[in-house]
């Protein structure tokens, strides 16, 4: 009798899985779609850069990335969710970084050889991760800097596109601060450099035309004949600045600083400062202009660490030790022992 009762028990079990299966198709397809029509809208318009990188970008890439395993992956939708988990990773090596710095500016040898180590490890994780932002961005559009430009038809693809060839060009220089111990391919950047030409660079603020000035100025044979790309540089910069978008003048800044050219980063730096202080910037587009501050915050607190162990002061972006002008703000005279006491 309990065999007879077993047989219809394990039925409805299977059928049961078995329309499980059914609808996780369809799922995936509604939460792609949403994602793709709702979720990357929002987060472009998003001025939390913490919450939209280590939130969104950790917590729903292997959620949408699981239903790759009933139906075509999402590459548009993963594309934005690897970038922004590879930006959350790298505010975390970045972290790592400072403590390097000031470590050394205090001669604690050891505890900088540690930093050091704890820095490789997660530039090595954002190197993974923007490589795979890479094969998402030719999954979902094709091969980049083939001489063929995809089909481009909404802002959001074009942005999906240029963040793409931005990130893709991020994967090579996160490697090489892991000491290549990822193995991005080198020509990814040269291919990302030609393919800017797809976008219109007044539309994006310059940064296409930034974005190829960079890849010249980095991956030596890659510049064409009679190329200028610190004028280009420079102008894409200012384009940017006339349309409150300071991505062009954080390319500026890392320019500067990859080239060992003080001068050319503190200049990008206090373009970036200026352009975010203005607040005039794309409301649609309010993360990408947080990503220029923070990247442009971040080499700032380097040249500041590196003088005197300690961050850029509270509020003055755009100021360097050594000027003439105020350099620390009110808060740092404060008696902190009598506080804490």
């Amino acid at each position: 009798m309990a065999k007879i009762l077993r047989l219809p028990l394990i039925l409805i079990v299977t059928s049961a899985l078995g329309a499980c299966g059914l609808i996780y198709k369809p799922t995936g397809a509604v939460l792609n779609h949403l994602a793709q029509d709702e979720v990357v809208p929002h987060v472009y318009a998003s001025d939390d850069l913490d919450m939209s990188a280590c939130g969104t970008g950790l917590g729903q890439t292997q959620l949408l990335g699981s239903f790759g395993r009933v139906m075509d992956a999402p590459s548009r939708v993963l594309l934005n969710t690897h970038t922004l988990a590879g930006l959350c990773s790298e505010a975390a090596a970045q972290e790592a970084q400072l403590h390097f710095d000031r470590a050394l500016h205090a001669g604690h040898t050891t505890e900088a050889r540690d930093a050091r180590i704890q820095a490789q490890r997660l530039y090595q994780r954002t190197a993974e991760r923007r490589l795979k932002v890479y094969h998402d961005t030719e999954n979902a559009f094709g091969k980049i800097g083939d001489g063929k430009c995809p089909t481009l038809g909404s802002d959001t693809e074009q942005m999906e596109y240029l963040t793409g060839l931005l990130t893709s060009v991020q994967a090579v220089l996160s490697d090489i601060r892991a000491g290549s111990s990822v193995g991005v391919p080198q020509d990814i950047a040269a291919r990302a450099a030609r393919a800017t030409h797809c976008l219109d660079n007044d539309k994006w603020w310059g940064v296409p035309n930034a974005l190829q000035a960079v890849v010249w100025l980095s991956v030596p044979g890659t510049a064409p004949n009679g190329a200028q790309p610190w004028q280009q540089l420079k102008a894409a910069a200012d384009l940017g600045q006339s349309k409150g978008m300071p991505m062009a003048a954080m390319l500026y800044a890392e320019a500067g600083y990859g080239r060992s050219d003080p001068q050319r980063e503190r200049d990008g730096i206090r373009q970036v400062a200026k352009i975010y202080n203005a607040g005039n910037g794309p409301k649609d587009y309010r993360i990408f202009t947080q990503v220029a501050y923070r990247e442009a915050m971040f080499l700032s607190d380097e040249i500041w660490t590196q003088k005197t162990g300690q961050r850029t002061p509270f509020l003055n972006l755009g100021t360097f030790p050594g000027d003439d002008k105020k350099q620390n703000d009110d808060s740092s005279k404060v008696d902190v022992d009598s506080l804490l006491n």
